[in-house]
């Protein structure tokens, strides 16, 4: 029987990294009598799309010590594994190898070290390369689109979904997933539902089929639309609606759709459904549930941490002694509660508040423009729920307390600033919204017939006319 070359060697190689049979890949590899680049081209790319990053790393540094000069591609199989591992320190040493040997001019080297630096949290690098790439594919936008929306910075996701469109690029299902993200994260949802408009008019069928607002039923924008969608926007059975749908589709859910799906049972008060699609994440879909879900578990049965929670009951019963002990206690085993603000962007310029802020140039005004929001509620039978004020103070002192929340500082200034505009008032929140906070917003969306878009720790909370979309439940 002839003995085999290194063709046929790679060849088997090959074989076994296209169906993702990692274990034999790196048992063939082994057992070869000699190898070329191609053949560890083949392995790295293979471990690194089966999501051994780590292997595919060990394997580049033994070509390297075998004397093989790795090409574009080996670079683009470990810049992959390094994203993957959010190893910047590695990636960063690849990069210095590929400016050396002068091998930077490929895109898919270029998009390969862009996304690296985006899942590292280097963003501005990421858009330093991305801005000087000459032949900037789907892949490149994509790439920076998903480290804008990761880091945060949702408005530069839209602003980069704009610049795409005008270069008349089609975007794929994960820049649809990643923009609809952006935008609902930004309370954008007139906006969303344009782009989807924009989307059904360029093609009529993506991927096969469209529903729902014109965007396709594949499991990314599905997902995305079940989370930012629904979940954060008040529409609870809408996102549990749309999951049955996906699984009515056959379209099997991941990790992140069950998180949302969950958040929504959470939101919605569900406690049972969601017992039962959370038990259904290991038996009807063989997946194991992660950290994420456990959390969400936990915040539908629980719905605050302990510590809190007990601090928050012996205070609403006026027992002041127990709930220092509690806060002492907390402080001994460091756990920190969160100092709450608010923020609201006015003419691009990012305003922030803390409670009873006295800080802005603008402090009289502002107090004074709330002082008469105040008087308006209260004649139209708004009072003030100091019960919800958890300090030992003294009745005159919990009425300012509570009147002067974040959230209500915010609003005042955004109804001082833009008193005849019509669009809605959009405020953030970087924990949950207080009930008494809840109900006065209620109120002013009533009273002056104006929406306001609240985005707490939770949710979107959308008040239009006095109701909210979360229904009091949040």
């Amino acid at each position: 029987m002839p003995q085999r070359d290194v063709i046929s060697w790679n060849a088997i190689l090959s074989a076994y990294a296209k169906s993702g049979s990692s274990e034999n890949l790196r048992t063939v590899f082994d057992q070869m009598p000699f190898r070329d680049s191609v053949s560890y081209n083949t392995v790295i790319a293979g471990l690194a799309g089966s999501g051994f990053s780590n292997k595919a790393l060990e394997v580049f540094v033994r070509m390297n010590g075998e004397g093989f000069e790795p090409t574009e591609y080996t670079h683009v199989s470990v810049l992959n594994a390094c994203s993957r591992l959010f190893d910047l320190r590695e990636g960063k040493g690849i990069h210095g190898r590929i400016l050396v040997g002068d091998l930077g001019r490929n895109v898919f080297v270029w998009n390969a070290l862009t996304d690296m630096y985006a899942k590292g949290g280097k963003i501005d690098r990421a858009r330093w390369l991305f801005d000087r790439m000459s032949n900037k594919n789907v892949v490149s936008w994509n790439s920076l689109i998903s480290g804008y929306l990761k880091k945060g910075q949702p408005e530069k996701c839209i602003d980069l979904f704009q610049e795409m469109q005008i270069g008349a690029l089609k975007p794929a299902e994960v820049t649809v997933s990643n923009v609809l993200g952006a935008y609902f994260q930004s309370g954008l949802i007139h906006e969303a539902n344009k782009v989807f408009s924009m989307i059904k008019n360029k093609d009529k069928v993506v991927h096969g089929k469209a529903i729902l607002l014109g965007v396709d039923d594949d499991l990314l924008v599905s997902s995305a639309l079940v989370d930012m969608g629904y979940t954060h926007n008040g529409q609870d059975l809408e996102a549990l609606a749309l999951y049955e749908k996906m699984l009515q589709e056959n379209f099997k859910p991941d990790s992140i759709t069950f998180v949302a799906v969950l958040s929504a049972c959470n939101h919605a008060g569900l406690i049972e459904e969601g017992r039962r699609y959370f038990d259904s994440i290991s038996k009807q879909l063989t997946l194991i549930p992660n950290l994420d879900h456990h959390a969400c578990m936990i915040n539908l049965l629980g719905r605050s941490g302990p510590y809190i929670m007990l601090s928050n009951m012996y205070a609403t019963c006026g027992r002041w002694e127990d709930m220092a002990s509690v806060r002492s206690l907390m402080k001994s085993k460091n756990v920190k509660k969160f100092a709450a603000y608010s923020w609201i962007e006015i003419d691009n310029d990012v305003y922030k508040f803390v409670a009873e802020d006295r800080t802005l140039p603008e402090t009289e005004i502002i107090y004074e423009e709330l002082g008469k929001l105040i008087k308006k509620l209260q004649e139209a039978d708004f009072m003030p729920d100091t019960k919800l004020v958890l300090h030992d103070v003294v009745q005159e002192e919990k009425f300012a307390s509570i009147c002067y929340h974040s959230e209500k500082l915010a609003l005042a200034f955004g109804l001082m600033k833009k008193p005849h505009a019509t669009t809605p008032i959009g405020i953030m929140n970087n924990i949950r919204v207080c009930g008494d906070c809840h109900v006065f917003i209620k109120f002013v969306s009533k009273i002056i017939g104006r929406p306001i878009i609240l985005r707490d720790s939770n949710r979107f909370h959308h008040f239009i006319g006095g109701s909210c979309s979360c229904k009091d439940y949040w």
